[in-house]
């Protein structure tokens, strides 16, 4: 769903005009309920996504996720408390996502600790008339209540012959209460998706400006009903007064070179893959696209990091405990692969080979070692592991594909000032490797170590400077040329 993220980086210039008011936002969402077969896929996404579009047109924004009935009743009256602080001129948001019901005309929004076996046990929970209270109390003139609930029905069998859905507020004076579907009626989660189709789009479409709250919520429920076939129908009940209109995100339109600019900043700022597609979705003729389109290519290769590590680890325990042993050939041969350095290091290396970087075609078998900083001394642990790798994996190589076949890639962290600590790093792993069987001329004689070799250690937690002091062992496969006449690589997969 690609329009999420608009109202993210559409507009971000105007915000500060926008906004007169002081803007408090509380969002809840509730997924993971105690009861078993009442989790929901998408309402804690849903309260996220909107929590950050509520920021982008500048509320403070106050975010409850599963909360419990104790949580939610307290984040309530914290959400009057810190409107009344604001004063009258002050604008509320409140925005639920999760299961809700209704009964006997009350609306129920239903906690992570829920427990219904009767109707009184759902009368006992957090109401919608309860944050109706807490708004009157608060005296600010300008609310909104958001309702993405009623995703399936949670009532005990006893009260499935009850209305599904909410019923109509009578109580909207000052208040736009817009619902995810009619009254009566059940929304959709969002199946195979993450976040529901309401929520997607009003958080794409909150940060456009142009829109007055009436027109905004129409679109989205045209949007909403034409995404889901016309199944689901989101309503409205304004109460709104005053004669000017109110936009989110300024009523004003701007000229489509400055929403390009405004929006270009922020997704660079974001190092969010998903963003820059919108963007070039909504820019398609930008003269950035090569640029985005290589940083989104490295950024999913960085952050499928700790994915990685963790199916390599899940991988190699399931295989243990299906053979009932503590030790598999691939711990004895290649103890190195299911370390979380080395694969973070592979997948850094691999958004270089994105990039078509000559210096990076490589198999999948290439080994990293790592040294201390300013030293390019192997340790006793990368010695034992460049015996196993020439044993098991380069002579296998070198016999299959004969001299040149093998190079290495060496780095330097930035903060260590003599770069030909480089260069003697990668002369210490090829020495080492020679010592334990792997012919010189194996070895394509090129220069490729120095700071210009940096990979980024991504999402997974390692220190920058620690992953590229490094010397990477890369495999070579069949020379091929270039257009430019280059020497390049083909990468076996």
């Amino acid at each position: 769903m690609r329009f999420i993220f608009l109202s993210l980086i559409l507009c971000v210039s105007l915000i500060g005009e926008a906004i007169a008011q002081k803007r408090i936002a509380l969002v809840i969402g509730n997924s993971n309920y105690e009861t078993t077969g009442w989790d929901l896929q998408n309402p804690v996404n849903d309260a996220q996504l909107m929590a950050s579009a509520l920021q982008t047109v500048g509320f403070e924004v106050h975010t409850v996720l599963d909360g419990s009935k104790t949580g939610m009743e307290e984040a309530f009256q914290a959400h009057a408390d810190r409107l009344r602080a604001a004063g009258e001129d002050s604008v509320g948001f409140f925005f639920y996502a999760g299961h809700g019901a209704q009964h006997r005309g009350v609306n129920y929004l239903v906690s992570s600790d829920a427990q219904l076996r009767s109707a009184l046990d759902l009368m006992r929970q957090p109401k919608l008339d309860l944050v109706m209270d807490y708004l009157e109390y608060a005296g600010n003139q300008t609310n909104f209540i958001v309702l993405d609930a009623c995703r399936n029905n949670p009532l005990p069998a006893s009260m499935r012959n009850a209305p599904q859905g909410l019923a109509s507020s009578q109580r909207v004076r000052g208040t736009l209460i817009a619902y995810s579907t009619a009254p009566g009626m059940v929304a959709e989660d969002g199946s195979g998706q993450s976040n529901s189709s309401y929520s997607a789009a009003l958080a794409a479409l909150i940060g456009q400006p142009g829109y007055s709250v009436e027109t905004l919520f129409r679109v989205v429920a045209t949007r909403v009903e034409d995404m889901t076939g016309g199944i689901q129908i989101p309503w409205t009940e304004s109460g709104l007064r005053g004669e000017a209109d109110f936009c989110f995100a300024g009523c004003d339109l701007v000229a489509e070179d400055d929403l390009e600019t405004a929006a270009l900043a922020e997704v660079v700022g974001s190092d969010d893959p998903l963003m820059m597609e919108v963007f070039l979705d909504a820019f398609p003729e930008t003269q950035h696209r090569n640029f985005l389109e290589s940083r989104m290519r490295q950024l999913e290769i960085e952050r499928s990091a700790a994915e990685e590590i963790e199916r390599e680890r899940a991988g190699a325990e399931f295989l243990r405990e299906a053979l009932g042993v503590t030790t598999l050939v691939s711990d004895l041969i290649a103890p190195w692969s299911d370390d979380p350095q080395q694969i973070t290091a592979r997948l850094g290396m691999e958004a270089r080979i994105a990039q078509k970087d000559p210096a990076y075609a490589k198999l999948e078998d290439a080994i990293f070692v790592f040294f201390d900083e300013n030293s390019s001394a192997l340790s006793d642990v990368a010695k034992e592991h460049l015996s196993l790798y020439a044993t098991y994996t380069g002579g296998y190589h070198v016999d299959d594909f004969g001299p040149a076949s093998l190079t290495i890639v060496a780095s330097c962290s930035p903060d260590e000032g003599d770069m030909t600590i480089c260069q003697d790093r990668a002369f210490v792993v090829r020495d080492q490797l020679i010592e334990n069987g792997i012919y010189d001329v194996a070895f394509k004689l090129t220069e490729n170590w120095g700071s210009i070799r940096q990979i980024s250690a991504g999402d997974s937690g390692f220190d920058q400077a620690e992953i590229n002091r490094y010397a990477a062992v890369m495999l070579l496969s069949e020379e091929t040329e270039d257009s430019d006449g280059t020497e390049l690589y083909d990468i076996v997969e």
